[in-house]
């Protein structure tokens, strides 16, 4: 079975790989300090989502307990919620949970244009020209643009910029949900043809830091996120192709129609600094996630590798170009797709490493967190109280005078009864259990009211319950009780927050 990776280098995984390794490869590449460095596989046809300790890539840490369908690109990451955005093969959003497992696909309308800050609120453009956004609790925003957007741009704010063109301009917006009104704007006289500069739009932006880049027909231009001022605006004098940046955002690296070259705009010396020339013009360009390579696809199955270090050819190495693959993994090895089968390409001379028997049918993603570290047995184990009612699971937060109070409350009670056992005194019927939800136990009321105050699930706002433990009030942020634990579970989802289920009412 295929599966989708995700490469940790934290994890020390003492199984031996089952694939290749030819001698002379070079000395083996060693990976950066950081969080733990992960590979996620799945079958290119859609499957379980398996997660490995990189370099064991036959070492599974996790599994998904849905199957995703087939994937066609990431989008981002948040490493906060553990929220994974992705595209699948029609271009509809997907979103994987790596903390419960879970994965959700939107499929309610034709979408193009797809964007995310971290992963939980994903942007697309509809077939229809508007704008819509997708949260973990469903689709809870529309708008329709002044104009038709080519370029989506979401924010770690929650607002969202969008780019389109008028005539030869081509104009950024900003609007912020829940809003329907654009807050601030710029506009760029870029010349062309219109349909040149949107096709353009499409295919070279993206975000870095505060600022968010574009080409526009022949142009670059980089627009500040905080103000939407014109950061810098440079003319190339030929169609741009594609754009990478590094990942501080300091240098971008431009591909331009029929040049056998990559030229590179400077952030500090606000123009072109530079230009590294290839041996055939690159159609498409993909950066390092930490900078230190940039892939260049050139003719059939020909890709250019570019040390970042030198800003000079390193060499060129073979693999079929697609949506996942060639991708630098987290200690600079480069993952080559070759049919059916993935080569592992020593960072330092290029030699072929070790081969990934069947890797080529999966498709494989590389990302750094620490979330798959196993936990300690006595962070979960429930502090029990005479006095408290019974509880599964709580949660207790800082304070806001940073006080923090003990672990999960649970109470000391007797074996329940066998369900049929279980009456209502008054009624004489079966009493069904319920479970509540809790987001939080804190000693401040102010803090659990804010807290309270930010969630929001079908139009229900969670309410404040209040107990006491050794002669302080603690207030409890909770939305129930409800009939089931699966009713409970999918409302904690639909919070987008952490969250637990204790049986019972609050």
């Amino acid at each position: 079975m295929t599966a989708l990776v995700l490469l940790a280098c934290g994890f020390a995984g003492g199984c031996a790989d089952s694939s290749s390794r030819p001698s002379g490869a070079g000395a083996p590449p060693s990976i950066p300090g950081g969080p733990d460095p992960v590979v996620l596989r799945v079958s290119r046809g859609g499957g379980t989502v398996t997660a490995y300790a990189y370099p064991s890539l036959d070492s599974v840490i996790w599994r998904s307990s849905s199957k995703a369908p087939s994937l066609g690109h990431i989008i981002a990451f948040g490493a906060e919620d553990g929220y994974l955005a992705a595209t699948d093969a029609f271009g509809a959003p997907v979103r994987v949970d790596l903390r419960v497992g879970s994965v959700t696909s939107e499929r309610k309308d034709t979408l193009t244009t797809v964007s995310s800050a971290d992963g939980s609120a994903v942007y697309a453009m509809t077939r229809a020209g508007d704008l819509t956004r997708f949260t973990p609790s469903g689709g809870d925003w529309r708008f329709h643009p002044p104009l038709p957007a080519s370029a989506l741009f979401a924010q770690a704010d929650g607002s969202l910029i969008v780019a389109g063109v008028l005539k030869k301009r081509v104009v950024v917006w900003r609007v912020r949900p829940p809003g329907q009104t654009v807050s601030d704007s710029i506009s760029f006289d870029v010349g062309g043809e219109p349909a040149a500069i949107e096709k353009t739009l499409a295919t070279t932006s993206g975000t870095v830091g505060d600022r968010i880049y574009f080409g526009a027909h022949e142009s670059v231009i980089v627009v500040r996120t905080r103000d939407m001022g014109k950061a810098l605006e440079v003319d190339l004098g030929n169609p741009v192709v594609s754009i990478a940046a590094t990942p501080s955002g300091d240098r971008l690296f431009i591909a331009l129609a029929e040049q056998k070259a990559v030229r590179i705009i400077d952030r500090f010396e606000e123009g072109l600094s530079g230009k590294i020339r290839l041996p055939a013009p690159p159609t498409e360009l993909r950066m390092d996630p930490l900078g230190r390579v940039l892939l260049a696809r050139g003719a059939g199955d020909s890709v250019f590798i570019v040390s970042l270090g030198s800003d000079e050819l390193q060499g060129v190495v073979r693999s079929d170009w697609r949506g996942d693959l060639p991708l630098v993994l987290p200690d600079g090895s480069i993952a080559l797709a070759r049919g059916v089968n993935v080569v592992l390409a020593n960072p330092a001379t290029l030699a072929e490493g070790r081969t990934i028997a069947g890797g080529g049918k999966d498709f494989w993603h590389a990302l750094r967190w620490n979330g798959f570290r196993p936990r300690a047995a006595g962070l979960d184990e429930p502090v029990r109280f005479r006095t408290s009612a019974p509880r599964d699971a709580a949660h207790i937060d800082s304070t806001a005078d940073g006080d923090t109070l003990a672990p999960p409350v649970v109470a000391s009670a007797p074996p329940a009864a066998p369900a049929a056992d279980r009456r209502d005194v008054r009624s004489d019927t079966t009493v069904s259990p319920e479970f509540t939800v809790s987001f939080a136990t804190v000693l401040d009321e102010r803090q659990a009211r804010t807290l309270a105050s930010n969630i929001r699930v079908n139009g229900q706002v969670p309410r404040i319950t209040t107990s006491e433990r050794a002669g302080k009030t603690l207030y409890r942020v909770v939305l129930g009780p409800y009939p089931t634990r699966d009713e409970a579970e999918r409302v904690g989802r639909a919070s987008a927050q952490s969250y637990w289920i204790f049986r019972g009412a609050p």
